[in-house]
């Protein structure tokens, strides 16, 4: 049985500029990206404003390629310009009612067997209790959110992974369907902090990397 769904890692970078567009006769759905983000959340936003003003029949998902694919019925033209427009794997403005982008979509990971993310939701520091029995203290704020995110894929491609995600960095994490039966869907934002490759399975040949990661905002 195939697995409908891929696990996606886009990078988050600086330096993103110009918008992306979804354009139906006269009638824009465009979106300007925060000059740090990254290719997944850019995508986010595109469906929820292409649907808002051109209905719900737009969706974009990403394919075995690793390329964006975005269709809508009646037929669009797709736009982008600035640095958005090569970050999303773009070469020029595309007009159809099902549309693959010509280019993989740089700076994100595509594990082939999928992943696994499993972080806190909310972790509070309290700080010392105010009076000896202890029960009443003090609230530090939110604290540091730590997790895991494991990678499944061939053994090669897992190394490969691995030098990547070496260097650590900000990566959205998120969970996108391989058919039109769904929007694009971001899972969370996290920094990764550490990598190591193991071997997974019986046979020998499939690898994971585990990841010590902290969810972020930004």
């Amino acid at each position: 049985m195939s697995n409908p769904y891929h696990a996606l890692l886009a990078k988050v970078t600086d330096g993103w500029t110009g918008a992306v567009s979804v354009i139906v006769g006269s009638v824009f759905a465009t979106v300007s990206p925060r000059p740090r983000t990254s290719a997944l959340r850019v995508m986010e936003r595109l469906v929820y404003e292409a649907r808002r003003v051109h209905g719900a029949a737009f969706v974009a998902y990403v394919n075995d390629s690793g390329k964006f694919r975005a269709t809508m019925s009646p037929s669009f033209q797709l736009a982008a310009t600035g640095t958005s427009q090569a970050r999303l794997g773009l070469t020029g403005s595309l007009t159809g009612t099902s549309i693959t982008f010509p280019d993989v979509i740089p700076s994100a990971i595509l594990p082939a067997y999928g992943a696994f993310l499993k972080s806190a939701v909310l972790k509070i520091d309290r700080g010392k209790p105010l009076l000896g029995g202890g029960g009443l203290g003090f609230t530090k704020g939110q604290g540091s959110v730590r997790g895991r995110l494991t990678l499944y894929d061939t053994l090669v491609n897992t190394s490969t992974f691995a030098d990547t995600l070496a260097d650590g960095g900000t990566f959205d994490v998120g969970i996108m369907r391989t058919d039109n039966a769904t929007n694009v869907m971001t899972v969370e934002r996290v920094r990764i902090r550490t990598s190591r490759v193991q071997r997974w399975g019986r046979l020998g040949s499939s690898g994971r990397v585990r990841c010590a990661v902290e969810s972020v905002s930004a």
